[in-house]
């Protein structure tokens, strides 16, 4: 269901843009009064908190038979993020997250392992991001690129190491001329998996496996 939200976000950032384009195109209001647009370009950096969320479902074989189980596993990462804006409705923009703790999963199962951990998790995205100023300090904006995640632990224990299309939403707010705080959500990674060993077990995955997260962060614009 997440890849029919792609559909709406771009058809509103489009609206959004012939929206604006209207007053400066307004033939009933005298020349002189006609808002100029202001063409900004600059470098931005920022930092964000990333709450994610890695979602595995698969089939798994024993000596017993055939189990269905739905993993997921929790990271607290740190975001950092490097743009370049070229006016005010479209950046280009580079992310790079790592996970600050060993993740936190759970097996629908309940089935608890007497060892091992999803102890990594980072991520990597470049983006294309259209912007809509809804107003002159707040807007809202769409993410568009590819990304490259690896999560991983103790030895055996590797769930992801894949490229992928991924996409975002987001809206920022500017305090300042130069402080901007946002709030977005990214998928990184939603594909399906290749089957795998770990000991005596062969795992598949004929459902997804999909990693999403939730970032609240600051950027400082140049």
């Amino acid at each position: 269901m997440k890849k029919y939200i792609l559909v709406p976000i771009v058809a509103l950032i489009g609206f959004g843009s012939s929206v604006m384009a209207d007053p400066y195109n307004d033939t009933n209001v005298p020349a002189s009064y006609h808002p100029v647009p202001q063409s900004v370009s600059y470098p931005y950096i920022g930092i964000a908190y990333g709450m994610t969320k890695v979602e595995d479902d698969y089939i798994y074989e024993d000596h017993y038979g055939y189990y269905n189980e739905h993993t997921e596993i929790d990271f607290d990462a740190l975001m950092l993020q490097a743009g370049y804006q070229y006016n005010p409705y479209i950046a280009v923009e580079f992310r790079y997250w790592f996970s600050m703790s060993d993740g936190d999963y759970s097996l629908s199962s309940g089935w608890i392992p007497d060892a091992g951990s999803y102890s990594d998790f980072d991520a990597w995205g470049l983006y294309l991001k259209p912007m809509y100023p809804v107003t002159n300090e707040f807007s809202i904006y769409g993410l568009l690129g590819f990304s490259g995640v690896v999560v991983d632990g103790e030895l055996g224990w590797d769930l992801l190491n894949e490229n992928s299309f991924s996409w975002g939403i987001g809206a920022s707010f500017d305090f300042t001329q130069n402080i901007v705080a946002f709030v977005d959500y990214v998928q990184l990674y939603d594909d399906t998996f290749d089957n795998y060993g770990y000991y005596s077990y062969d795992y598949y995955s004929p459902g997804n496996t999909s990693v999403d997260t939730i970032n609240f962060g600051l950027s400082y614009k140049f």
